[in-house]
């Protein structure tokens, strides 16, 4: 992968954590895209005031420019994604059923009447004897006197695709933070509409395992859906 979008993965990641921690009611991206803009403004008065100098230029861009990333890193999922052929491997071990696998998981996540769009979480994947796809997150929620992730989202969340809502699946490779792994995309029908979920592996290994999985739970749907 290359190293622009390592670094654009960092990016992303502090974007993430930003999103994700929260002082009282107010999220602390949002918070810090409040104060670029007015640190802009600030340095644009200053400079009326005294005459533009090249320093009010730069503080004006690089504060917007905050802005914006914070904006395309949301518009991004927190994530970078990259799709990469994978050749059908004949010998991998398939999936038992209810058989847990260990992942990362990202998506549209839910609880009770409550959903959050997680990244990179700790997943375990399986599949139930009626074919439908759990993944199933743990979250660990720090706070400490109001400031993190609301004590209310610790706990596990859950995606629930079954086999006739999956569209697509695709192989690739997921960067974010300083990691970049293998990992499956797998778009799916919900209730709000399509929806995309990411399982990024330890191995290419694993990731064999789980498309293989995945593709074999699809030929199994669509025949028993013929017939």
């Amino acid at each position: 992968m290359p190293i622009s979008d390592r670094l654009l993965g960092v990016v992303i990641a502090l974007a993430y954590g930003l999103e994700r921690t929260k002082i009282g009611f107010l999220r602390l991206r949002v918070g810090v895209m409040v104060l670029s803009c007015l640190c802009a403004v600030y340095a644009a008065y200053l400079g009326w005031r005294a005459g533009f100098a090249p320093v009010h230029g730069t503080a004006i861009a690089l504060c917007l420019l905050t802005s914006v990333v914070f904006l395309w890193a949301h518009q991004r999922h927190y994530m970078i994604f990259h799709e990469q052929p994978v050749p059908a491997a004949s010998d991998v071990p398939g999936l038992r059923a209810e058989e847990r696998l260990h992942v990362r998981g990202s998506g549209l996540f839910q609880v009770s009447d409550m959903t959050r769009y997680l990244v990179e979480v700790p997943t375990v994947f399986w599949t139930t004897r009626l074919a439908d796809h759990i993944l199933a997150a743990k979250v660990r929620a720090l706070n400490i006197l109001g400031v993190g992730i609301p004590s209310e989202e610790r706990g596990w969340w859950y995606i629930f695709i079954e086999p006739k809502h999956v569209l697509a699946i695709t192989a690739g490779q997921l960067c974010f933070g300083l990691g970049v792994r293998p990992a499956v995309c797998v778009q799916y029908k919900a209730q709000k509409g399509r929806q995309v979920a990411y399982l990024s592996c330890d191995s290419p290994e694993q990731r064999a395992r789980l498309l293989e999985h995945l593709a074999r739970a699809q030929v199994a749907h669509n025949g028993a859906h013929r017939n």
